[in-house]
């Protein structure tokens, strides 16, 4: 069975999976984390959360978990039903939530092109981003990402420091909607945080665009490590956050990066030039 393709809606709740893969009903997902040892749990709901990717009641016999574990392969559930067993300080139990972050942060819907999200940013902050992104894709890309490229900023971010958002043609030709970026990146303090996450993003949409990879594997490592941004899916960087509801309305001087050594290798250079142009 396939999910129903959703359109975009304005929040960063709806970015949910759209990929033809099985779908998990919630009595079929508590049955395949009962076998594999969670025999404790008596129910399971998916919801569309925002700030939180699973939880388990006090009493272990209700779990949460977001709406993209509906398409969970084998490795994911192992993981989430280690989530549930393994001691809260314990290295199984961390690797756990690391696997499901991968997992969540690789089903970023495919948006339906032409459907942008409200930014909560300023103009001059867009267009500061767009020009820091148009340095970076050249020093760092060799001009192959798009561009220019749809950059959104947004305050309803809580875990996220960024994401992209992957979209197709009508001809299935693959495509990139946006690159939002959490708003309080832009507070001083935050420069070297803002500068690798938009590597991180950038490095996410060359590995798309030329070999349809969407998680945190092996193709987005190797790109991440040849432009210079940390290498996973998690930073321990801290973030400088905003105390109130107050706009963000400062403008970050960052000092870019000088081009990586050895550059871009030109069969991926030359991909993501034919993924950037082509058209629907």
């Amino acid at each position: 069975m396939t999910p129903r393709r959703r359109s975009a809606r304005q929040s960063d709740s709806d970015h949910q999976l759209s990929l033809e893969l099985s779908w998990l009903t919630e009595d079929e997902l508590l049955g395949a984390l009962r076998a594999r040892g969670a025999g404790f749990l008596r129910e399971v709901r998916f919801r569309p959360n925002r700030s939180r990717l699973i939880s388990l009641s006090a009493d272990r016999r209700r779990l949460n978990l977001h709406e993209c574990f509906r398409a969970a392969p084998a490795r994911v559930i192992d993981a989430v039903a280690t989530f549930t067993m393994a001691p809260a300080r314990s290295r199984a139990f961390r690797d756990s939530i690391e696997q499901m972050g991968e997992w969540h942060e690789g089903q970023v819907a495919e948006y339906v092109l032409g459907e942008p999200l409200a930014s909560c940013g300023t103009e001059r902050q867009l267009r500061y981003l767009e020009s820091v992104y148009t340095s970076l894709n050249m020093s760092h890309f060799r001009g192959g990402l798009p561009d220019p490229l749809p950059i959104r900023l947004s305050d309803r971010m809580s875990r996220r420091f960024g994401h992209v958002s992957y979209a197709r043609t009508s001809r299935g030709d693959r495509k990139v909607a946006e690159l939002a970026l959490n708003i309080d990146l832009l507070l001083p303090g935050n420069e070297r945080a803002l500068l690798d996450t938009l590597l991180h993003e950038m490095a996410h949409i060359e590995a798309w665009l030329v070999h349809g990879h969407r998680e945190h594997g092996r193709l987005w490592r190797e790109v991440a490590r040849r432009v210079g941004c940390e290498a996973k899916a998690c930073t321990h960087m801290r973030l400088r956050r905003r105390r109130s509801a107050a706009p963000v309305e400062d403008i970050p001087v960052l000092q870019l990066p000088s081009a990586p050594q050895p550059a871009i290798a030109t069969k991926a250079a030359s991909g993501l030039r034919r993924a950037a142009h082509q058209r629907a």
